[in-house]
């Protein structure tokens, strides 16, 4: 880019590396393809799992989401728009509480393919790892899943049984889904702390499409000590919701300096 190139084009160079930027910041809408799986889970370990400015509500559930990401579109402050090839999505989310209102703190989330989870990640802090593959099938009343880490490591399959749909306005995630919270934290170029540790909420809108199938599902985690999301032990029968939506995620709002928090894993090396 030259000093003689319209002053747009400059001003839509938002993310790093600013010559030749790898993607545009700004708020996301796009249709998905829907699996939602929640559970309760131990109240003491969600305390240790959530950061210490996060409250643990009396029943914390878990949310586990596989999805299929369809036509993302990202739009910039400046009107630059961004859109992706559809691509392949899950993660898992805490159930927590801020200031008497219930939310998500994200644990983990899984991308397929290369490059994908840049701006969630670079943005608000989304803990996006890279994954060989998120699979969501559907097979008449029932849909199969299952997640494959980078390593190759079936970190999670299972299958949801639906016996009819649910309530028109039923969503294809649960409502404490709509803030979700995440830690940002870039590391100092110096090496010793952090030039930023902030907690952020971000706000996602789901808006359904067409009737969600509702029902129950079995589940089962690997076992590995770099993604040990078999901790999460089911305290209740697993909830299914499965559909197509419309998900609409705008800007995050920083909160919290974060002094401490807890880690989950170890680094896959």
């Amino acid at each position: 880019m030259t000093a003689t190139e319209p002053q747009t084009r400059r001003d839509s160079a938002t993310a790093m590396p600013v010559f030749a930027p790898l993607f545009t910041a700004g708020t996301e809408s796009v249709t998905v393809r829907w699996l939602n799986l929640t559970y309760d889970i131990d109240a003491d370990l969600a305390r240790e799992i959530l950061p210490s400015c996060l409250d643990v509500p009396p029943r914390p559930e878990a949310g586990l989401w596989l999805a299929e990401f369809i036509e993302a579109e990202f739009r910039g402050e400046s009107g630059a728009i961004e859109r992706r090839p559809n691509y392949m999505q899950g993660g898992v989310s805490i159930q927590c509480a801020k200031a008497g209102e219930l939310g998500a703190y994200a644990l983990e989330t899984f991308v397929e393919g290369l490059n994908h989870g840049i701006l969630g990640r670079e943005l608000f802090g989304l803990p996006k790892k890279q994954a060989q593959h998120v699979r969501v099938d559907e097979r008449s009343n029932r849909v199969e899943f299952a997640i494959t880490t980078s390593d190759s490591t079936l970190l999670l399959e299972g299958t949801a049984h639906f016996a009819a749909a649910g309530p028109v306005d039923e969503s294809v995630a649960p409502y404490w889904f709509e803030q979700h919270y995440t830690i940002k934290a870039i590391p100092s170029a110096e090496g010793n702390g952090f030039d930023i540790s902030r907690l952020v909420r971000i706000p996602w809108q789901f808006s359904t499409q067409a009737p969600v199938s509702c029902g129950e599902a079995q589940l089962h985690w690997a076992r590995t000590p770099s993604d040990p999301l078999y901790l999460l032990a089911p305290q209740s029968s697993i909830k299914a919701r499965y559909g197509h939506g419309r998900l609409d995620i705008a800007y995050g709002t920083y909160l919290d300096e974060i002094t401490h928090f807890p880690t989950f894993g170890t680094p896959s090396w």
